[in-house]
């Protein structure tokens, strides 16, 4: 992409009267998230309807949702959301799977987003763009609600990262007043929350082989410990997993081949 340099930047969220509020705190929440692990050079807002249906610029058609990526990259493109159905979709697969449904949607137009950046010859209804879109949109949901680049990610280094002081890794407590344990699978990740974090300005990063990560997993486990996982920027943004969910996956995934146990 050229060096132009744009007016604005960044990812907004912005909701409709008549939207749910379930359904508004959900996405601004996931929204939260999703600035720290995507870049968005020129800005995009994600207008949430409380619309059944849609209908997209290009074929007229009526969708859940829509991706417009003006040509001129000095205009800034938009998404829109229709949540008219949410409670239609809580009754038929219920309020988790609704909210999960509307974040798909929202993932899906986010990657068209990206592809549009990256200045393709951009045509969202293209067979190999929305595969790519269904594909990295699903994957950034799942590691939204699960964390599970970590587990890839841990077990393909065969190590994990924390930090540490003089008196050992630090447990934080989350809202609901639970204590937890927090590990990163990268290295620069955990350095980057103590540069921002000043209550962690002093610690210094250890590094744990994937072997002793499972055998404290189960005295963490013992101590009913939570796991925190991936935390990024001043609000420790991430994921909570109980210590047997964590061994459960690792293992998982070291069937597919990613490791040996």
């Amino acid at each position: 992409m050229s060096n132009i340099q744009y007016p604005r930047s960044g990812l907004r969220i912005r909701c409709e009267n008549g939207v749910n509020l379930k359904v508004r705190q959900s996405c601004l929440d996931f929204a939260v998230w999703v600035r720290l692990n995507m870049e968005f050079p020129i800005r995009v807002v994600v207008y949430l309807k409380k619309a059944y249906r849609i209908k997209t610029l290009k074929t007229k058609e009526m969708a859940t949702a829509t991706f417009f990526g003006p040509y001129d990259k000095n205009l800034e493109p938009y998404i829109r959301i229709a949540t008219g159905d949410f409670d239609e979709l809580v009754l038929e697969s219920g309020e988790v799977n609704a909210i999960g449904a509307i974040l798909n949607s929202i993932a899906h137009e986010l990657i068209h987003y990206q592809q549009w950046i990256e200045d393709r010859d951009f045509d969202e209804v293209e067979e190999e763009n929305e595969v790519d879109a269904e594909n990295k949109g699903l994957k950034l949901v799942q590691d939204y609600y699960y964390g599970s680049s970590f587990i890839e990610e841990i077990v393909k280094q065969q190590k994990v990262w924390s930090i540490e002081n003089e008196e050992g890794i630090p447990i934080a407590a989350n809202m609901n007043g639970n204590s937890l344990m927090p590990f990163w699978s990268s290295k620069l990740n955990a350095e980057k929350i103590i540069n921002c974090v000043p209550a962690y300005r002093e610690y210094k990063t250890t590094d744990i082989s994937l072997d002793k990560f499972l055998q404290w997993l189960t005295e963490l486990e013992n101590e009913e410990l939570l796991i925190g996982t991936n935390w990024r920027g001043k609000q420790l943004i991430g994921h909570e997993m109980e210590p047997k969910e964590v061994i459960e996956q690792i293992h998982n995934e070291s069937a597919d081949g990613l490791g040996d146990f």
